[in-house]
């Protein structure tokens, strides 16, 4: 009788104060708000390349990590610099803080960098895999995958078959394959496809695939993913990382299936969120100088089985959007994320003030 009592009492404890026990957030539940949007520099005004053009920052990659912000722009830099560099979270903004870029040469010689991940063991950071040379290696760099232990950025180490590769070119055979399936047109592989997103889970690895086609000039839209499991390897100096041979589409998504909003959208980052064990995924437009970005999510399961993912929604019930070209989202603590925008050359905004060539527009979202 004792016994019983006590849990009676327990029992109405927790109806009284809402007791709380870990789980996984539904897809369903999610809302979020825009807490902070603004600009920061990539590089000093009015710095120029060697033809005497303007250097662009056109941020394509964001991490958040342990109160630094590391950033990658898809675009060469000037000597001295690097497309890959690192802000202090609470000097995001402050345009009297330089970004610190990170010069390792693998960094330098990769090129068009979309994507980074982490399963807070390793970083890592994925190319758009978006062209090739056929009998030269010139367009090799667009083929990379770096990563790295946290803490570690100086370091960092190419993802491929073999120890010592320059790139991961060896691999965008088997993702062109895997592409390719029951598509009679592309019997010798996908010609040409470009990865925009990347997120790790555990040891598994995803890739998001935003464009799909017989060229750059001719292509459809995609909001397709890939995962592939990965393994640690030792070697005489260490430990590297190597893919195992288990490629697979594992979600293949239509955003158009929300009819009210505009088309054509497509894939331009994924995360992987271990707080709420979702999936964030954001999809874009860019259309006739239309730039506009809408954010998405699923659990691990819906994401693994092809299930849609959920569009994302305000308190009101309306779709969160940017008017920016997002291009990466990473988690920041428990309760926000940070959202990275692309705009390419566009002179969008941010309240009154209008975006110069050396800045990027960013958004940071409060979850609910």
């Amino acid at each position: 009788m004792k016994k019983y009592l006590f849990f009676s009492f327990i029992l109405a404890t927790c109806s009284l104060y809402e007791c709380k026990t870990p789980r996984t957030q539904t897809s369903k539940s999610v809302t979020v708000s825009i807490d902070t949007e603004n600009f920061l520099s990539c590089c000093a005004p009015n710095l120029t390349l060697p033809d005497g053009k303007p250097v662009w920052c056109e941020t394509s990659a964001v991490l958040y990590d342990n109160g630094t912000v590391y950033l990658a722009n898809d675009k060469e830099m000037p000597t001295g610099l690097s497309p890959v560099f690192s802000k202090p979270w609470d000097r995001l903004a402050d345009t009297t803080v330089q970004p610190k870029p990170l010069l390792a040469e693998p960094f330098l010689t990769s090129k068009k960098f979309e994507d980074f991940a982490t399963n807070g063991d390793y970083i890592f950071l994925t190319t758009a895999f978006d062209r090739v040379k056929p009998g030269s290696a010139d367009w090799d760099g667009f083929n990379t995958i770096l990563y790295w232990k946290r803490g570690n950025e100086a370091q960092p180490q190419v993802l491929a078959p073999e120890e010592g590769a320059q790139n991961s070119v060896a691999y965008r055979e088997q993702l062109s394959r895997l592409l390719a399936q029951n598509r009679p047109a592309f019997s010798a592989g996908m010609p040409y496809f470009k990865v925009e997103g990347l997120a790790v889970k555990d040891s598994m690895l995803l890739f998001g695939v935003r464009e799909e086609g017989e060229s750059y000039s001719k292509f459809d839209y995609r909001t397709r993913i890939v995962a592939v499991s990965f393994t640690k390897k030792k070697t005489a100096s260490g430990e590297r990382l190597a893919l195992k041979d288990d490629w697979r589409i594992v979600t293949d998504f239509d955003p158009a299936s929300v009819v009210e909003l505009p088309k054509p959208l497509a894939l331009s980052s994924l995360e992987y969120d271990p707080i709420r064990q979702v999936f964030w995924l954001v999809t874009s437009i860019e259309k006739d100088n239309l730039v506009d970005a809408y954010l998405w999510v699923a659990t691990a399961d819906e994401l693994l089985n092809n299930r849609p993912f959920t569009l994302v929604r305000d308190k009101q019930g309306q779709p969160i959007h940017f008017g920016h070209k997002a291009e990466d989202i990473t988690l920041v603590g428990r309760d926000h994320l940070l959202l990275i925008h692309d705009d390419d050359r566009l002179l969008t905004k941010v309240g009154s003030r209008t975006r110069q060539p050396n800045q990027a527009a960013y958004t940071v979202l409060k979850v609910h």
